[in-house]
């Protein structure tokens, strides 16, 4: 009876491992052991190596703006024994820039202002008297639809661009 031998997860991860190079020596040599006894393993490897030659890896990402300063003053914190547990869920105003600590106050400010303001324009009810002498935008709208159209003035009659105004 002839055996099956399939490759599974764990050989996989193995073949892994030994193309990047990961696998001890001892193991590296079992596992090359094995790609010469079993074929359908061999057929994994090949595949898996030809896949990885034909990757390129992507380009190296720049450091980021003021990365070396705070990892060097984070040194220079630890080798003076200041250093304090990072904690990055932590916000505080200290922490804020000068710029945006007034402006946030700044805004604080003009929303108080606008607040007092908005208040001494007077009462509801006074508001309300003064809107009732206004006729309202419906009313208007349905006075207009109402009246018949010949008491409407015609609209006068614009110059054509074309110059026929001159003839």
């Amino acid at each position: 009876m002839k055996r099956v031998l399939v490759v599974d997860d764990v050989d996989k991860l193995q073949l892994l491992r030994l193309l990047q190079g990961e696998l001890p020596p001892e193991r590296a040599s079992g596992l090359r052991e094995r790609l010469a006894r079993e074929p359908e393993l061999a057929a994994a490897w090949r595949r898996l190596e030809s896949a990885w030659e034909g990757l390129t890896p992507p380009p190296a990402a720049p450091v980021p703006l003021g990365f070396s300063g705070r990892v060097m003053a984070r040194v220079r914190e630890q080798a003076a024994g200041t250093s304090r547990p990072l904690d990055t869920n932590a916000i505080s105003w200290a922490a804020a820039p000068t710029w945006v600590r007034a402006t946030c106050a700044a805004a604080l400010v003009a929303g108080v202002l606008l607040g007092a303001g908005l208040g001494s324009r007077g009462r509801l009810d006074e508001r309300q008297r003064t809107a009732d002498s206004v006729p309202a935008l419906t009313e208007s709208y349905w006075a207009l639809v109402d009246t018949p159209s010949e008491t409407a003035a015609a609209p006068p009659a614009l110059p054509s661009s074309r110059g026929e105004a001159r003839r």
